[in-house]
C-alpha cells in the first residue's frame, strides 16, 4: 500500500510538470466591431461572434515561437528592430511577474513531491504541499485576470503598440493604425492550464487525506509506526550511551 501511495503521488506530480509545459495556458483573441468582423468572416470561424483572429499558447509553443519553430515566428522575425517593453506596460509588471513566479513555483512543488515520495511515505507533507499548490494556482489566476482586464479595457493600449510595430510610425500609417485600433480589442484569457493544475493538486490533497484516514483504522499500520518509533528510540539510546562511554 505504501508503494502504491508513493507511486500515485509521483504520477500526479509528473502530470503537473507535463501539464505546465504542454497544456494550453493562454488564449489571445482579437475582437472586432460587427462591421469589421464581417470582413474577416472568411478567415475565422469565430468572426461572426466578433472575433477575427485567435491563438492559443502553451509554454512549449511560446518557446517554439521564440526559437523560430512555430508558424507565428515569421511575424515576429519580420518586425523592424527588437520588441522592447514599453513604459506604458510597466503597470502590468508586478502581476505578470506574479503569474510567472506562481507557475514556476507550482512546478517546483511538483518536483518536491516527486523527490519526497521517492524517499518517504509520509502523508502530511504531500497534503500540505497540495494545499500550497492550490493557493498558488488561485493567485496566478487572479493576477492574470487582473492584467488581462487592463489590456481589454484600454488601460494598456496593446492595439496601438502592435499596429505601430507592424504598420509603421509615419503619418499615414499612424492614421490607419488609429482607425484600426478603434475597431480592435485584444482579449487575453486563461484556457485550460490553470484548471488542470488545480484539479491535480486537489487530487494530491485528497489522495493523501484518504490514505491517512485509511491508516487510522489499520492495526498493521499502527504496529509499523510503533516499531519505527522503537527503532528510533533504540538508536537514540545507543548514540547517547556511546557518547557517555567516550
Amino acid at each position: 500500500m505504501k508503494i502504491a501511495y508513493r507511486a500515485v503521488n509521483i504520477l500526479l506530480a509528473v502530470l503537473i510538470v507535463l501539464s505546465a509545459f504542454f497544456v494550453n495556458f493562454v488564449e489571445v483573441k482579437m475582437e472586432t466591431t460587427e462591421s469589421l468582423a464581417e470582413l474577416f468572416k472568411t478567415f475565422s470561424k469565430d468572426a461572426s461572434e466578433g472575433a477575427a483572429v485567435y491563438e492559443q499558447f502553451s509554454v512549449k509553443r511560446m518557446i517554439d515561437v521564440a526559437r523560430g519553430k512555430d508558424s507565428l515566428s515569421s511575424i515576429f522575425s519580420s518586425l523592424d528592430g527588437p520588441i522592447l517593453w514599453p513604459e506604458d506596460f510597466n503597470v502590468l509588471n508586478a502581476r505578470l511577474i506574479t503569474v510567472g513566479v506562481s507557475l514556476v513555483f507550482m512546478v517546483a512543488l511538483a518536483l518536491f513531491i516527486i523527490i519526497f515520495s521517492i524517499f518517504s511515505g509520509n502523508k502530511l507533507v504531500p497534503f500540505i504541499t497540495g494545499i500550497v499548490g492550490i493557493i498558488a494556482d488561485i493567485v496566478m489566476i487572479a493576477a492574470f485576470r487582473s492584467a488581462a482586464t487592463d489590456v481589454y479595457n484600454g488601460t494598456v493600449d496593446l492595439s496601438a503598440f502592435l499596429l505601430d510595430k507592424i504598420i509603421g510610425s509615419n503619418l499615414f500609417s499612424s492614421l490607419l493604425g488609429s482607425l484600426a485600433g478603434n475597431a480592435v480589442n485584444f482579449v487575453f484569457s486563461l484556457c485550460g492550464l490553470q484548471n488542470a493544475l488545480l484539479f491535480i493538486f486537489i487530487a494530491v490533497v485528497l489522495w493523501a487525506a484518504i490514505n491517512f484516514l485509511v491508516n487510522l483504522g489499520d492495526p498493521e499500520a499502527e504496529k509499523e509506526k510503533q516499531a519505527a518509533r522503537e527503532i528510533k528510540a533504540a538508536k537514540k539510546s545507543a548514540k547517547k550511551a556511546k557518547k557517555e562511554g567516550a
